[in-house]
């Protein structure tokens, strides 16, 4: 979830002057009452001045794109920041808000910190320091840090919110109530909180699964924040995972598409998106979708599993052979591999590496081979997960064949009850170029010796 700009607060005070730390005039408001910042200091006109060019700039950005642009962003905040003596809190935090735009994240947090150094109250630095946390992973530190956010400032939204995630998490009633509980609390300080929003629709859809009226409820939330704002692209996302889980097709697709021309950077939206074409086998449009979802995230393994499907669809309809193979090599398995890469450990890239070699590769026993290889792969890594329990069967069913017999009588086919797994399938190829293989060099020999 993006970390929202932050705002200047403004408070009446008594008297003018000087701005603290920061020197020279103090800037007013329309009504010429002083502009504070978040800890009630008074903002001086030149950073106040500073720092409506930079948030101007970081909302073109968000607008247009960032590539390339992160550091122009920073340095405009921090010009703001020196302006006010160097201890301007959410001229600090949108800096490390800019830097994550980049992915920079090492550099993000360090403005948070500094920000906190500024303001030890300023909720969105503390909250987005634990939203760090939450996407690495560390769930207990995220949580400290969101409940601590709200210690220090009973009103601070974002910290409801992202506390509500944390719950909706763990599944049980209990923590789903107190996860309505924190997002009715943030809506009660912010009516129009459109985050808070979406993550109850997310969170009536998680509880869908035992009760089908959610659905609705969920749907109902989706329409209230639409209602709020038309072009708040994440609702469309959540309301398009609704009508997939309501069997409409057509509307989460448009849904989809809504989200991510309204914000061309929602991975999600993409993702979902390439999905549903995919299985339409609209290969290109999922190609579109994924490979977008892939330049967002370049090392998000399963936005490399869905482009490598799409180019695979797309190159299995080429009428040459050879460029249908040059193809499957040149821009399918590039894309598996970038996944298995990415995470060795996943069965998923192999599976479809087996695929690529048995079913559109040459037909060569090298290929066979490769293909056997991938599919071992696969199942070593698949284990007993019960995800892959019907891929592993396809995988290494053997059907029976009788025995030969000592009289040399030839093995019967597997009867028609029993499909063959991928791995018998090869095998008997296997066999069979090699007989033929070898049929051949005999006749061959016996050409040059008659």
């Amino acid at each position: 979830m993006k970390a929202l700009a932050a705002s200047l607060i403004l408070l009446a005070a008594c008297g003018g002057g000087t701005a603290e730390g920061g020197g020279g005039p103090t800037a007013t408001d329309a009504t010429g009452q002083p502009i504070r910042g978040a800890g009630g200091e008074a903002v001086s006109a030149e950073a106040h001045e500073h720092w409506s060019a930079a948030l101007a700039l970081f909302q073109r950005y968000e607008q247009q794109g960032w590539s390339g642009h992160c550091d122009e962003a920073v340095d405009a905040f921090e010009e703001a920041n020196d302006a006010q003596g160097g201890r301007f809190a959410e001229a600090l935090y949108m800096m490390g808000v800019a830097a994550s735009r980049c992915n920079d994240m090492e550099r993000a947090r360090q403005m948070y910190t500094r920000a906190l150094e500024a303001n030890g109250r300023l909720c969105k630095a503390r909250t987005a320091l634990g939203v760090m946390d939450l996407e690495a992973g560390r769930q207990p530190a995220a949580q400290a840090a969101f409940q601590r956010a709200l210690t220090e400032d009973s009103r601070c939204t974002e910290a409801y919110v992202n506390l509500a995630i944390i719950q909706r998490q763990q599944g049980s009633p209990d923590s789903a109530r107190e996860a309505l509980n924190n997002l009715r609390r943030a809506l009660a300080i912010d009516a129009g909180y459109l985050v808070a929003f979406n993550e109850m629709a997310l969170l009536y859809l998680g509880q869908a699964q035992s009760n089908a009226q959610m659905l609705d409820l969920a749907g109902v939330v989706c329409r209230q924040a639409q209602q709020i704002d038309a072009n708040y692209a994440p609702i469309y996302n959540t309301w398009g995972l609704v009508n997939v889980r309501k069997g409409n097709i057509i509307e989460a697709l448009r849904l989809f598409e809504r989200a991510y021309t309204l914000d061309n950077a929602m991975f999600e939206a993409h993702m979902n998106f390439g999905q549903i074409t995919l299985s339409f086998r609209g290969y290109e449009d999922a190609r579109t979708a994924f490979a977008r979802a892939a330049e967002l995230r370049p090392r998000d393994y399963d936005a490399h599993i869905g482009l490598g499907a799409a180019l695979r669809g797309l190159a299995a309809i080429v009428a040459d052979p050879v460029e249908r193979e040059r193809k499957m090599r040149a821009e399918v398995q590039p894309q598996y591999e970038l996944a298995t890469q990415i995470d060795a450990n996943r069965p998923e890239s192999y599976f479809n590496l087996g695929v690529l070699y048995q079913d559109y590769m040459s037909g060569s026993i090298e290929d066979m081979q490769r293909a056997r290889g991938y599919f071992e792969q696969f199942v070593a890594k698949a284990g007993r997960n019960a995800q892959f329990a019907q891929t592993v069967e396809d995988v290494t069913r053997r059907c029976q064949d009788a025995q030969a017999r000592p009289t040399g009588r030839r093995r019967r086919r597997p009867t028609s009850a029993c499909r063959p797994g991928r791995l018998q399938n090869i095998q008997t190829a296997v066999e069979t170029l090699q007989a033929a293989a070898q049929v051949t060099q005999q006749a061959a020999q016996q050409q040059q010796n008659p």
